[in-house]
């Protein structure tokens, strides 16, 4: 059994619920509570809306939905032996809670935007920049944060052909889906036929600085973000401008054939995070990547929606075009977040969890 006590920040929005799936299936991991608006409620009480069904240890959680606003917090979650806590917070609560818990000696992985960008806070992509993490700690103490969702399928293509070349401009034109704004446009009619095919505000803004501050390019940005009507799956089409003439056979190499052997051992991270396609990818085939075949379940694989699919649609000269798809609750927020703890643990920046315990039961 697991030995490294967590929880999480947010109890029923949907980042948290994808959380708490994982986090119930996970082997290192040992999910003992979580904090959220809903305090002195059990967690099994809560309206479970994923798709799949609600691990039947969650309901197990003997431990009431803890008070996310008590200046105490920080003293339950170490009284329950909490090393590690996931933060599915919003932006406003997390601004407040997120550093009041590392200042108390806890770590703090984020999917929130509140500390994206501040200077002491690592923002990571646990298969493109984990370096950072050597960083830590800041002034705000054991705290990294995951990048927007929609940066995804833009960065993991991205990342690696800035590898060897220099990126001068980037365009990209994104079709989000409903879930990216929570369960708001999922479950209300009315907002969801204002949102599809608009603009998102302050999205295009966070894509290009959070970029940025990962790859350093320096690039021109030109980007658009709208959403579109599906549930799941971020698309985005990207558009670049290099600095020396490329072929579609070049870059497609250039992506095969990227190294991702430092993350084998990582319960979280297929053998290859990026897929390249021979076709565009469709959320239909493609939403799950290499797990659509075979009817996947990330409530029982920690693997299913993990992979950015891509298809380098064309090459010329100094320009190349592809598009990108990556499931935006999973590989984008909740999946990504619990990556890059895993990514921690294994590199040896969180010494007190031990990643190959004992076969001692939990005592919760």
């Amino acid at each position: 059994m697991p030995s490294t006590r967590v929880a999480i920040l947010g109890a029923g929005g949907f980042v948290s619920q994808r959380m708490q799936q994982r986090l119930a299936i996970h082997p290192w991991f040992d999910l003992v509570a979580i904090a959220g608006r809903e305090h002195g409620r059990l967690l099994s009480e809560l309206d479970w809306r994923l798709q799949h069904k609600r691990p039947d240890s969650l309901d197990l959680l003997s431990e009431p939905i803890l008070d996310i606003h008590s200046p105490e917090l920080p003293l339950r979650l170490k009284a329950l032996g909490v090393t590690i806590v996931f933060s599915a917070l919003p932006s406003g609560p997390a601004q407040k809670i997120e550093p009041h818990l590392t200042r108390s000696g806890l770590v703090v992985f984020s999917n929130a935007s509140a500390y994206r960008m501040h200077p002491e806070v690592p923002l990571v992509v646990a298969d493109v920049n984990p370096e950072v993490l050597e960083e830590w700690p800041g002034g705000l103490g054991l705290l990294a944060c995951a990048t927007n969702c929609t940066l995804i399928p833009v960065l993991h293509p991205l990342h690696i052909i800035a590898k060897h070349h220099r990126v001068k401009h980037v365009k990209v034109r994104s079709e989000q889906a409903l879930s990216g704004a929570g369960w708001t446009l999922l479950l209300d009619d009315e907002k969801r036929k204002l949102a599809i095919g608009n603009e998102i505000e302050g999205e295009a803004q966070k894509l290009i600085e959070e970029a940025e501050r990962i790859l350093h390019l320096n690039a021109q940005w030109d980007v658009v973000c709208r959403r579109v009507d599906e549930e799941e799956g971020h698309i985005v089409n990207v558009e670049l401008e290099l600095d020396a003439n490329v072929t579609v056979e070049e870059i497609n190499s250039l992506l095969r054939s990227h190294n991702y052997g430092h993350l084998s051992k990582l319960p979280s991270s297929p053998t290859r995070p990026l897929i390249v396609l021979e076709e565009s990818p469709t959320r239909d085939i493609h939403l799950w990547g290499s797990s659509q075949s075979s009817n996947p379940d990330p409530s029982q694989d920690l693997l299913s929606g993990m992979e950015t699919c891509v298809h380098v649609e064309m090459v010329k000269d100094t320009t190349v075009r592809f598009k990108a798809l990556s499931h935006n609750t999973i590989r984008g927020a909740a999946g990504g977040v619990v990556l890059l703890a895993e990514r921690a643990v294994a590199d040896g920046h969180i010494p007190s969890v031990d990643i190959n315990p004992s076969d001692v039961s939990s005592d919760w």
